[in-house]
């Protein structure tokens, strides 16, 4: 599946994104590494929903414009405003994993009006000094997001496999670059103070095996966003849905289905 790209915003920023499928619009925010194609998460959403996947600023084949942005949410989450606007998009149900539920979550609390149910998977930001969570940034060079899988064979299997390999390590790293610039040195980005603003349905899941995001957070964010859900993924790290696609895009679709959607009258 090819690459779509559209120009947002008042600089005319050149988006790349993928999209497929049908029905109510579902805009997905990507992990620290970005968007591996149209993952096959993706595309068992896209049986239910019309499925937007942009590459984030700093991101992918938009790694040039991480300069563009500021390190806090407001430019990142206008941003992702100027996407929803340029592709005609009042409200879309959001699903955000990793660094990318950050982006949706802030999104959820500053333009309320733009986001129908929320979906946040491992979900980083905040920071509690009692759990804590692996580095992803403090890890071997030779292998820097290792981490963020359950299984160490994980990250060639999803990163490597049927690519040039030097290709595919300069880009996990110029990824991680790009998440180091809003995470690091502690993810605590201040998301906190704003999650109470939500008001959009939201589901909050955590990976059994994530050592980024321990599962202790999840109450944290639970807690934090009225009337929002639990869950846990069994049998995943840190990147969930590459790992167990059709748990991710299960959880995805009945919530939303069950918690979410309008009846029909």
């Amino acid at each position: 599946m090819n690459l779509a790209t559209v120009n947002v915003g008042a600089a005319r920023r050149s988006v790349h994104y993928y999209r497929r499928g049908q029905g109510q619009p579902l805009l997905y925010l990507h992990h620290m590494l970005g968007l591996v194609g149209f993952e096959p998460a993706l595309a068992k959403l896209a049986e239910s929903f019309d499925v937007i996947a942009p590459y984030a600023p700093g991101w992918g084949p938009a790694k040039d414009d991480l300069t563009d942005v500021d390190p806090g949410p407001l430019d990142l989450t206008l941003h992702n405003i100027d996407v929803l606007n340029a592709l005609g998009i009042h409200s879309a149900h959001v699903v955000g994993i990793s660094i990318g539920a950050w982006m949706a979550a802030e999104l959820a609390a500053i333009a309320p009006q733009r986001v129908d149910s929320l979906v946040l998977v491992n979900p980083l930001g905040l920071w509690l000094d009692d759990v804590g969570g692996a580095d992803p940034f403090a890890q071997h060079p030779g292998m820097p997001s290792q981490v963020l899988f359950s299984q160490p064979d994980m990250r060639k299997q999803f990163l490597f496999d049927g690519r040039d390999k030097m290709d595919a390590h300069v880009e996990e790293l110029l990824n991680l670059r790009a998440s180091a610039k809003f995470l690091w040195p502690i993810p605590d980005t201040g998301v906190a103070r704003r999650l109470p603003r939500i008001e959009a349905p939201t589901l909050i899941a955590t990976s059994e095996h994530d050592v980024v995001v321990p599962a202790a957070y999840g109450p944290a964010w639970r807690d934090a966003i009225a009337g929002s859900r639990l869950t846990t993924i069994p049998n995943a790290g840190h990147l969930a849905e590459l790992e167990q696609p059709d748990a991710f895009a299960n959880l995805v679709r009945d919530f939303i289905r069950n918690h979410a959607m309008p009846a029909v009258a």
